[in-house]
């Protein structure tokens, strides 16, 4: 693992246990911490995804994309979606839990693909895919970064276009919701320019004022509310793509601090960030088709309690369920190498979709 892999896996390592306690905390009684976590926990991982696309190839964003965005998210659609029909079909609605009643609903959903139930292009309604949106979102956002890239000129240029490209995706999502998470993609790439900047800058360290300004200013937007990324909503969106650049680097600050202090710590810790997309897709899973807090629920009725089990232990699951499909060679194939073959199952997955 070269220097910079293990920033980048320590920064989206920091942004996966932000995710799952943002998913998993009670948004009314929480609502501060829940707030202050939405600023960055997202908006991190485009700043990582725009770090590693600053030049590549049209050819290596596109296939590479592919791969690693969209053939995860079928898969994991396929499963959400067959996993709903199992459940109800075998009546394991006391155990489980399932997202779609109609597996047309299901694939009409995924095919759209946002996040949460929304109203979309000509008022018609679709649910929601859960977290696995980011997937198309990272897709999308890293096309729209590789055409920002053309622009001739400095790069104060970019900057310019990619400040009204942001607010492009918060005036649309004001009027409805674009397919394939757009909407999202668009308000992230101020952190996809980001990310540009920190390779572009090499060993570039995080200064002690701007880590603290970082975290003044990431602090002080989320007084005003959540960022919603998937519904490109924020309070003052000015202020929140501000305060989520400026937090981005202060996780960017302890990332760097926590190799300096504790190296083999980092090793470790780093692991958490690696094979993000299939940890998001796990995330996924366990959230649409099983009861996390219910089980839990069955050792302790204390709520903060139950919350916080509900955190240790989805972290734990997905840690072993990404152990274990590094070891199952079609898992692997989907989530981590993907070819030629994983295309065909998936092809293949969504053809029982629509003969069931």
């Amino acid at each position: 693992m070269t220097q910079e892999q293990k920033l980048t896996r320590l920064v989206t390592a920091f942004a996966i246990i932000m995710i799952v306690v943002a998913q998993l905390i009670d948004q009314a009684t929480a609502k501060p911490l829940y707030q202050w976590l939405t600023i960055v926990n997202v908006p991190v991982l485009f700043m990582v995804a725009g770090y590693w696309a600053t030049g590549l190839r049209w050819r290596e964003v596109l296939l590479k994309g592919i791969k690693h965005y969209v053939v995860p998210f079928a898969v994991t659609a396929a499963i959400i979606i067959l996993g709903s029909k199992v459940i109800i079909k075998f009546n394991w609605t006391y155990w489980m839990q399932y997202r779609f009643v109609a597996m047309r609903d299901g694939v009409t959903t995924f095919l759209y693909g946002n996040g949460w139930p929304t109203a979309h292009v000509g008022d018609w309604q679709v649910l929601g895919t859960g977290m696995i949106w980011i997937a198309l979102a990272l897709f999308v956002a890293t096309i729209v970064f590789k055409v920002v890239q053309y622009i001739p000129g400095h790069v104060g240029y970019q900057w310019v276009v990619t400040i009204l490209l942001a607010w492009l995706g918060y005036y649309l999502s004001s009027q409805f919701q674009m397919p394939w998470s757009i909407e999202g993609a668009l308000v992230m790439q101020p952190l996809m320019m980001l990310g540009k900047q920190l390779r572009l800058a090499g060993d570039w360290q995080v200064g002690h004022a701007t880590a603290a300004a970082g975290f003044l200013v990431w602090t002080g937007v989320s007084t005003s509310g959540p960022f919603d990324v998937i519904m490109a909503a924020a309070p003052h969106w000015v202020f929140t793509a501000l305060g989520a650049v400026l937090g981005s680097l202060t996780i960017v600050y302890l990332a760097q601090r926590l190799i300096q202090w504790t190296p083999a710590f980092a090793t470790w810790f780093a692991k958490l960030g690696d094979a993000v997309i299939l940890k998001i897709s796990i995330l996924t899973i366990l959230m649409s088709l099983f009861k996390m807090g219910g089980y839990i629920s069955l050792i302790t009725t204390d709520h903060t309690i139950n919350v916080v089990l509900n955190i240790v232990v989805t972290v734990i699951v997905m840690g072993l369920l990404t152990w274990g499909a590094r070891r199952i060679d079609w898992a692997r194939q989907i989530y981590l190498k993907t070819n030629l073959k994983a295309d065909c199952v998936v092809c293949f997955l969504f053809y029982l979709l629509t003969i069931c």
